[in-house]
């Protein structure tokens, strides 16, 4: 069973967040479930080098954390989305922020 390697601690709230959206790849990984519904195939061919251990767990975080959800469509060959909750799509205006600090520095 997965188990978080980072507790989150509950009494900052920028830390909380901090946590829930730091690490190597969720950031890309957020960007893109922003504009569209994804598959772990996509998210590889975006982040090449990222291996696939370290976007599946980063995805199942960003899953426990309650920012996406994960869809297994009943086909064969298996098919799974990852697409953004409700609770994900408030990082909205926070990505937005985060771009135009990022865009100030040089």
């Amino acid at each position: 069973m997965y188990e978080r390697k980072t507790l989150l601690k509950n009494d900052c709230s920028i830390e909380k967040t901090l946590n829930v959206i730091s690490g190597k790849w969720k950031p890309a990984i957020l960007s893109e479930l922003l504009k569209t519904n994804i598959r772990l195939r996509d998210i590889q061919k975006e982040l090449p080098e990222a291996s696939k251990r370290a976007l599946t767990q980063q995805l199942r975080e960003m899953i426990e954390d309650g920012l996406i959800q994960k869809e297994d469509f009943n086909q064969f060959p298996k098919k799974t989305e990852y697409a953004i909750t409700p609770l994900g799509i408030q990082l909205s205006s926070v990505f937005k922020e985060l771009s135009k600090f990022g865009d100030q520095l040089k």
